[in-house]
């Protein structure tokens, strides 16, 4: 295996191909020697040490492993002694001779980067690799000896020869690891003082400023995870690191340093050099995970941070210390002047609290693009909280949620989230607890979202829930998630297709109903097509989600409790939902469940929900009755578990038609009926009465009665009066069939048909609450997404902030090749291509994406227009005909003029109109 990995070298630039390519991935790339996870004994070390140091070369490799096999008196290690006596031996003789082919010529490889991780090399492999880390290998820039069993006499090896390979005029390394040895504080000194880039600082004299010229070059990636450092010796290594050390990346994950440790890293970070600057002036990414920092840490570290302003933080993980939601409100009130990318807290304790002043923040990031808050106790008032900010938080790509139980109220705010988002594209949330009920919910979010930008999901196998719902044929439910999503997003293309050919078919006919903006915002329409609206496909997909017993407990909180919210209650009554929701139901099976189990009034003695405690005038008068009276019949809507006791209270019970659009009004109390006939659907709201736990729900009764002077509070229901008139009729057609059966099964039949029915409208109410706004929900708002794809940066950055200015959703790209990545992986209305690039023209790149469109997803297009420097309207037909063969849709004239490029959006857009080509006709520099 030794052998097989020193003939071999890495590719080069593979890793900063990749689309979410690491600043730092350059340290990475090159020729490379990979030996990670292989036990080298001594003897291999020595023989990996003669071929980086160039005395042994390939072609001897064999002859010498023959000899220290075949020998019985020679093993691998006396066999490299002696080789390596030999050359020493040699190059003393020769060093002056006469004749240089006499000579043994040092030739050592050009690697850039080894990997010695987990080998297990000791000090002994340290002292023997020191030859080669000064050996004349300028192109070495990153070493990585995590987990080598390295100690200090091993660490002090290494620091001998980073400094004679200093002394020689070698490039200093710019990467290294010694992720899990044993740093003391004596060695961390020297390491520090070794990897410091000014070569002319004397030994021992700290007073000697670096010079500006090294600032560029030097370390800038260095790892001591578990490496046992003391708080001193951190503050050793940095400070001879020198304050103008380019350092940029610096992780110190699991030290457990503790506050102290963030005491001393905070000193050094707040330091300044004799110029003024700050220490470190290029450290962006910080990893202080699992030091037990805990919140006194934290605020210590923080406070540190948020001083230098003028050195913008890009990543901080802080994953594991312990952190409750005082050390959440001091990263994010310290760290929103910072342009973070990635905010690593999981593993911590932050809670309901911790997460909603994450979640407050968000807003002030608009850079953040990778968000963990996996296993921090997070419940569902936290969790629906951070799906509402999420919806305005454009920016995130990555989010985990792992660890956190997440109950259905979670899932259907995620699922509105997920429907909204448009470049939400990883999702964790392994651990979670999610019921098949919720996953169909998250899943409706994802599939109902015009972009379908979601690609990687831990934590469930979308498949399965994707065939309960009717999103995939069944063939499909073993699919991997990623081959799921990208089949729902070839869809949505073709459904894109379909709007275009529709308004085509209506422009041709010259009909003025078009599939505008106005018409996706409303509800159905008589196309045929889907909806492109977020909101109107998620109604669509709820009606083919099963309830389950979480479910329906969750929307008798909601729109029945007085406190109806999405917090998490603990109560010590066992309440029993079916006897709320399914009230109506006229059959015995219901009337045992409510028999055999108490059913209990759930107390609260604060409301969490939307406070309606103020009573209109107008709703007292109207009613007939003095205002105790109204109080008590308003209250008959929560006491008794919310049950009603009418046919008139059926219908606020209940919510009516969802296509129901304007605001929400508050709903007089019905008149009560004291006249009900024996199997009715009202019969079982008197049934509720002659249970078992009469005495308990009559206490409950007279407390919440005895409380209603004082806390004049309204059930959520109670704002959607207009609901009430479709679901009285609804339970007019139900009581009407179940008093022409006889038979009591068939009764039940009708009973569990109508209870569906009924709930399946208040689930869509909940999503109406959510899109309307209420309980802090943003409201949801057809948008538009564009990709502009141009080498300059100047047009890039124009082009994108008209647009985003315009509310739209905007993505960009440098060149052709990451342009057609971002084509393949996301859906645009309109991508916007320059011609002239470099790495791929806009020909090659549009000819590249429609081939692989007629391969991969055929029937869906891309639109795309071409920005060209030429003048359009000097084309003549041939010209034209170019960009027509390329694939190309429109072309526009540089420079750009942007509200031509609005023109051209509303003309091409499949959300507002056609898209069509003919190269004998174009206006405007447009082929239309």
């Amino acid at each position: 295996d030794t052998a097989a990995a020193l003939g071999g070298q890495g590719g080069d630039g593979e890793l900063s191909r990749k689309k979410n390519a690491d600043p730092l991935d350059y340290l990475k790339t090159g020729a490379s020697l990979d030996l990670s996870k292989i036990l080298l004994t001594e003897g291999e070390v020595k023989l990996v040490t003669l071929v980086l140091t160039g005395r042994l070369q390939i072609e001897d490799l064999g002859p010498l492993l023959y000899l220290a096999l075949n020998s019985p008196e020679m093993d691998l290690v006396a066999a490299t002694d002696e080789f390596y006596h030999l050359s020493e031996v040699q190059l003393r003789g020769n060093s002056g001779a006469q004749n240089p082919a006499d000579g043994v010529l040092l030739s050592p490889p050009p690697l850039a980067v080894i990997n010695l991780s987990y080998t297990l090399i000791g000090d002994y492999g340290m002292e023997a690799l020191s030859e080669f880390i000064y050996s004349d290998n300028a192109m070495l820039k990153t070493l990585d000896l995590s987990f080598c069993n390295i100690s200090s006499q091993g660490l002090l090896s290494l620091c001998h020869g980073l400094k004679t390979r200093g002394a020689r005029g070698l490039p200093p390394l710019q990467a290294l690891s010694l992720t899990g040895n044993t740093i003391k504080t004596d060695a961390g000194k020297q390491l520090g003082r070794a990897l410091s880039s000014d070569n002319k600082r004397k030994r021992g004299d700290a007073s000697v400023e670096p010079s500006p010229q090294n600032s560029s070059v030097g370390l800038k990636l260095l790892h001591l995870g578990s490496a046992s450092i003391s708080p001193r010796c951190l503050k050793e290594i940095l400070s001879e690191l020198g304050p103008n050390c380019p350092l940029q990346e610096l992780k110190l994950a699991c030290n457990k340093i503790g506050p102290d440790g963030a005491s001393a890293l905070g000193s050094i970070l707040e330091s300044k050099s004799k110029s003024g600057k700050p220490v470190l002036p290029k450290l962006n990414r910080l990893d202080m995970s699992y030091n037990d920092l805990g919140d006194h840490g934290t605020t210590k570290l923080t406070r540190a941070i948020s001083k230098r302003a003028k050195v913008s933080m890009t990543e901080v993980s802080l994953s594991g210390n312990n952190m409750g939601s005082k050390g959440i409100e001091s990263i994010m009130n310290k760290l929103l002047q910072h342009k973070l990318i990635t905010l690593n807290l999981d593993n911590n304790a932050i809670g309901d609290q911790g997460c909603q002043l994450v979640a407050a923040s968000l807003p002030s990031i608009p850079s953040l693009a990778r968000l963990n808050l996996a296993f921090n106790d997070i419940g569902c008032r936290g969790m629906a909280t951070l799906m509402r900010s999420l919806v305005g938080c454009e920016s995130i790509t990555s989010l985990g949620l792992s660890g956190n139980v997440m109950k259905i109220s979670g899932a259907i705010a995620m699922g509105f989230t997920l429907a909204q988002h448009p470049r939400l594209s990883v999702l964790e949330l392994d651990n979670c607890c999610l019921s098949q009920v919720a996953q169909c919910h998250i899943v409706a979010g994802i599939i109902s979202n015009r972009w379908v930008p979601m690609k990687v999901m831990h934590g469930f196998r979308v498949g399965p829930p994707m065939v309960a719902i009717g999103a995939l044929e069944i063939a499909a439910q073993h699919m991997t998630n990623e081959e799921c999503f990208r089949l729902r997003r070839d869809i949505q293309m073709k459904t894109l297709l379909q709007w275009m050919e529709n308004n085509r078919n209506n422009a041709n006919n010259n009909d003025s109903n078009l599939l505008t903006n106005d018409v996706l915002s409303g509800a159905d329409n008589d196309s045929g097509a889907p909806s492109q609206s977020a909101y109107l496909r998620m109604l669509d997909w709820l009606g083919r989600i099963p309830f389950d017993e979480s479910e329906l407990m969750d929307l008798r909180k909601y729109f029945y409790d007085i406190s109806g919210s999405d917090a998490d209650h603990k109560s010590e009554n066992n309440l029993k939902h079916r006897g709320d929701i399914l009230a109506a139901l006229a059959s015995e099976v219901v009337e045992e469940i409510l028999e055999s189990e108490q059913i209990a009034f759930f107390e609260c003695d604060s409301s969490l929900g939307l406070d309606l405690s103020e009573m209109d005038a107008d709703e007292e008068s109207s009613s007939g009755k003095d205002p105790v009276e109204n109080n008590i019949g308003a209250h008959l809507l929560m006491s008794d578990d919310c049950v009603p006791k009418t046919p008139e209270e059926m219908g606020e019970m209940y919510g009516a038609s969802i296509e129901v659009r304007g605001k929400s009004v508050r709903a007089s109390n019905s008149n009560m009926s004291n006249g009900v006939s024996r199997g009715s659907m009202s019969t079982i709201s008197m049934s509720m009465g002659r249970s078992d736990s009469r005495g308990i729900r009559s206490v409950s009764s007279m407390n919440s009665l005895a409380r209603s002077d004082i806390m004049q509070l309204k059930a959520r229901i109670t704002m959607f009066p207009q609901f009430a008139e479709k679901l009285d009729n609804l339970k007019a057609v139900a009581q009407e069939m179940m008093d022409s059966e006889s038979d009591p099964l068939q009764q039940d039949v009708i009973a569990q048909q109508f209870a569906e029915a009924s709930l399946t409208i208040l689930r869509q109410l909940r999503y109406h609450c959510m899109e309307s706004g209420l309980d802090g929900w943003r409201q949801g708002k057809l948008r538009r997404k564009v990709l502009i794809v141009d080498d300059s940066i100047v047009t890039r950055k124009l082009v994108a902030r008209a647009f985003e200015k315009a509310n739209f959703i905007v993505d960009t790209a440098e060149d052709g090749v990451k342009g057609v990545n971002k084509m393949k992986e996301s859906i645009y209305d309109i991508a916007f291509m320059d011609i002239d690039m470099p790495v791929m023209n806009g020909f090659d790149a549009t000819k590249a994406l429609r081939m692989w469109e007629d391969s991969v997803r055929p029937g869906a297009r891309q639109p795309i227009c071409a920005l060209t420097a030429a003048h359009v309207d000097d084309f003549d037909r041939d010209e034209l005909m170019k960009f027509k063969d390329a694939g190309l849709d429109v072309m526009e004239s540089k420079p750009c003029n942007i509200p031509r490029l609005f023109k051209v959006v509303d003309d091409v857009s499949p959300m507002f109109s056609d898209l069509s080509i003919n190269a004998s006709q174009f206006d405007g520099g447009t082929i239309c």
